[in-house]
């Protein structure tokens, strides 16, 4: 498998501008490139997916498993094509300072993919060899096939960077130079979404340019095709337990933090998944047995969310009527009470939660493990799920819940915590849960929108209706 990993030297460097510029340029050849992004980040994930024009997943060992992230790649692999995969943050940052785990280094190493180190070279000469030094000799087990600068000044600066690195034998494979055209908006929290801000046709096609113009692609793609290739999974998986069930998932610009591979074990399972817009739409699909609403930036988006009071009734509507719901993150706090944004305005929203949500609040961003202490939408008690936290926003007080469906633990060492609110059927959270860790809670959830359809279906044909 074709396959290589382009890391950092840590946030900022440009990994997501020579990731881009690959992927644009290689789809203009016509070569087709799958790509990946390390870590539990959405926003990068998703900015690659509409460059390359397939479908972007995680690597994350930590969140799921090295078994399970191994087996992602070759499950994916472009006929013919290149696994272009994103670090994130530095090279070996990860879920700890002790350890590598869950970083860029031990993707590399577990699935021995070459890697690219960008060096962010703005306000930089000589001191590049150093820092390409200490990256090249920081962990024995891995070896960089190449460097890449970025926001290079010119034909000199190239030349003294390149000098700067000659010694350590580490291939040069390129330098961007500064170009504030090939930037990416950002916004708090990363970058804008392409849901909320698509890259301009323009922009991709001038950062395709700057890859063929100054990264040496070639050279790439043969550093790609010499990675050994990985034993391809078997993925034996059980049939749906039953017909398929119609899950509404809300998607535009307040609603687009989804796991792909969440998705793709949702319709392996038997989901079909139905996009609407909280912000544009009258009201709900017809014939949903359930609702998955994702992360995003609900409170950007709170004045029109508030406006389309048709959708905020629809939704708590069919939530009175026993509908399972899952909300993540965003979706939580669209499902709260009220969103109070940075003026002390606060935005009505669905009010399934009795809380209103204050923003900005308290950063969070962690690593966590969630235990299932109570049934609930995703299943019983004592599944094991991981994911992570990372929001900006925060409850006035916790709402009132039937039941807390999570035990969760936070890292670096964090006590455990009730948490996961749950309402009837819907489940609220801050947590963005990667279900690689206990696939078996796509088949839970499934199986509970799968009844609610019964149910509803019974009713209708006895004369009693239903809502949703």
């Amino acid at each position: 498998m074709s396959r290589v990993l382009v890391a950092g030297t840590g946030t900022g460097t440009g990994k997501t501008t020579v990731c881009l510029a690959l992927a644009a340029a290689l789809r203009r050849r016509g070569h087709p490139v799958t790509p990946f992004k390390v870590g539990p980040d959405f926003i990068d994930a998703a900015h690659l997916a509409a460059v390359a024009g397939r479908p972007a997943r995680n690597l994350d060992p930590w969140m799921t498993s090295p078994d399970w992230m191994r087996a992602c790649l070759p499950r994916h692999e472009p006929p013919g094509g290149l696994a272009l995969i994103e670090g994130m943050m530095g090279l070996f940052d990860g879920a700890g300072g002790a350890d590598d785990r869950g970083s860029a280094a031990e993707v590399a190493r577990l699935t021995a993919t070459p890697v690219l180190l960008v060096l962010d070279a703005q306000g930089v000469a000589r001191s590049a060899g150093a820092l390409a030094l200490g990256f090249a000799r920081f962990d024995p087990a891995l070896s960089l096939a190449g460097v890449i600068f970025n926001r290079v000044g010119g034909v000199s600066h190239r030349e003294t960077l390149s000098a700067a690195v000659a010694p350590l034998g580490l291939p040069v494979l390129g330098a961007l130079p500064w170009d504030q055209a090939l930037a990416i908006p950002e916004r708090h929290l990363g970058l804008f979404t392409p849901e909320a801000r698509a890259l301009p046709r323009e922009q991709v096609a001038r950062l395709a340019s700057a890859a063929e113009a100054h990264l040496d692609v070639e050279r790439i793609l043969g550093l790609a095709a010499a990675a050994p290739p990985l034993p391809v999974p078997s993925d034996a998986s059980a049939p749906p337990a039953g017909p398929p069930v119609r899950i509404g998932l809300a998607r535009d610009a307040a609603f687009s933090f989804y796991y792909q591979d969440n998705l793709d074990l949702l319709e392996a399972a038997g989901a079909v998944l139905i996009p609407f817009s909280p912000l544009a739409d009258e009201g709900l699909p017809a014939g949903l047995g359930g609702l998955y609403l994702g992360g995003g930036y609900p409170e950007a988006e709170a004045a029109g969310l508030a406006q389309n009071s048709a959708m905020r009734e629809g939704i708590r509507q069919a939530a009175a009527s026993g509908l399972p719901v899952l909300a993540e993150c965003g979706g939580f706090m669209y499902l709260c009470r009220a969103i109070e944004d940075g003026a002390g305005r606060r935005h009505a929203m669905v009010g399934i939660f009795d809380a209103v949500v204050r923003f900005p609040g308290r950063a969070t961003l962690a690593y966590c493990t969630a235990d299932l202490t109570h049934p609930s939408p995703l299943g019983p008690a004592g599944l094991t799920l991981r994911g992570h936290e990372f929001h900006a926003s925060s409850l006035f007080t916790p709402p009132a819940a039937r039941a807390h469906a999570y035990r969760v633990r936070r890292l670096p060492a964090g006590g455990p915590e009730a948490e996961g609110y749950l309402v009837g059927n819907a489940l609220g959270s801050y947590l963005h849960l990667h279900w690689g860790s206990c696939p078996e809670v796509a088949r839970q959830f499934v199986a509970s929108c799968r009844s609610h359809g019964a149910v509803r279906q019974a009713a209708l044909s006895a004369g009693t209706g239903a809502i949703s």
